[in-house]
């Protein structure tokens, strides 16, 4: 298993057959395959998905398009535009099957249209909603652990990891650099980033941590923002930092829940009105509360408010219910990538421009014209329709050879 004696091995076979041998270029027997009619683009995709499932249900989500669930909703609905197709086609043969008989009158072809149509826009939209699902899945998301320095991040972060990964001591400023770490929430790959706190400083190291958190802000899907229940005048600090942060995700978490007062979090709750906010305890459980009476089967148990928090983190990367999970877990078919949401977009745009057509009585042909392309854009999905750029760049996320 040793890299260096596999490599010269390696070396020595491409030497000795130089000429006739090479080494296979990425994802070469997956395009083979993909030329060679055994699978079609959308499954292609999901072989490299496959191999860089992070999670279970990354892998169960991969799987189903490996499998062809997405392949088959697309032949669905592109078979039923092709039928629409080859029927308004034999009207202009026929002249005697008119689209519209009369204007008070439709007749039995145009209802037949207008149904498949409806039903082809509604399959469509069904799987652009599920985007964002699907990118979830397969990408993951990054989430980023922002606030003032000693309010408790490196803390949330010790307790979503659930083991000591960053140095935490009383004194502001002890993250100076950003720490990276996976997280699994709910089947969601999560990359977790904890900052330095921001804040003006002389210090160097510390400023050049400060700035590299900034700078993570742009690319981080969800910004968990961390204040201080314990401090609540402080709140209004946080409100400014957060105000320069604009088209982000933001989930407030007042931390050191065990040690405020009991009007702090409904004072925080009131200074970020209209964001989401948890109050919880990074560092010492407390006890949950319960209103009314205990039944005997109720306990009262110790919590930091670490699930309602990864709840909090699932509804606002998926657009959810906590309570729910993603139908893509399950065989259903989603989109994962923005080449399918662009294509099925125009799809779309395409059979919204038919629709139009027939409700105004325009020539057929026009509507027939329509229908080819949005045929056609559903093939570029599949790969039916494709050019060599496209495949190239899908085939070079790949390792040497698969």
């Amino acid at each position: 298993g040793g890299l260096l004696v596999t490599t010269r091995v390696l070396e020595s076979v491409l030497n000795v057959v130089e000429g006739r041998v090479r080494l296979a270029a990425p994802g070469e027997f997956t395009e083979r395959a993909f030329i060679n009619g055994k699978l079609d683009l959308t499954q292609a995709e999901a072989v490299i998905d496959v191999i860089k499932a992070s999670t279970d249900g990354a892998l169960r989500s991969a799987r189903a398009r490996l499998d062809g669930t997405l392949s088959d909703e697309i032949d669905s609905i592109k078979g039923r535009l092709v039928d629409l197709r080859v029927d308004i086609e034999v009207s202009l043969d026929f002249p005697e099957d008119e689209l519209v008989d009369s204007p008070q009158e439709p007749s039995s072809l145009q209802t037949e249209v207008a149904d498949g149509l409806k039903k082809a826009i509604e399959g469509i939209q069904k799987l652009l909603a599920t985007y964002d699902e699907g990118r979830v899945l397969k990408d993951g998301i990054r989430v980023l652990i922002l606030g003032r320095p000693n309010v408790g991040k490196s803390s949330l972060l010790n307790m979503l990891l659930k083991v000591e990964r960053a140095i935490v001591t009383h004194l502001p400023g002890t993250t100076r650099d950003l720490i990276e770490e996976p997280l699994n929430i709910r089947s969601i790959p999560v990359r977790l980033i904890d900052t330095a706190g921001l804040r003006e400083t002389a210090d160097l190291v510390e400023s050049i941590g400060i700035e590299a958190a900034r700078k993570q802000i742009e690319s981080a899907d969800i910004l968990i923002f961390v204040t201080d229940l314990s401090t609540p005048e402080s709140f209004g600090q946080d409100k400014k930092i957060l105000d320069n942060i604009q088209g982000k995700k933001v989930l407030i978490v007042g931390n050191k829940r065990d040690i405020s007062p009991e009007t702090s979090f409904k004072e925080l709750q009131k200074t970020f009105s209209g964001v989401t906010s948890i109050a919880i305890s990074a560092r010492s459980p407390v006890p949950e509360t319960v209103s009314g009476p205990l039944k005997k089967e109720q306990k009262i148990v110790e919590t930091s408010g670490i699930e309602r928090l990864e709840e909090a983190i699932f509804s606002l990367a998926t657009g959810r219910d906590a309570t729910g999970a993603l139908p893509g877990l399950f065989g259903s078919a989603v989109i994962t990538r923005l080449r399918h949401k662009r294509s099925l977009e125009a799809a779309l745009t395409a059979l919204l421009r038919a629709r139009s057509a027939l409700v105004s009585s325009a020539p057929i042909e026009l509507l027939a014209t329509d229908l080819l392309l949005a045929v056609d854009r559903l093939g570029e999905v599949t790969g039916e329709v494709t050019t060599e750029d496209i495949l190239t760049k899908i085939f070079s996320e790949f390792c040497i050879g698969k």
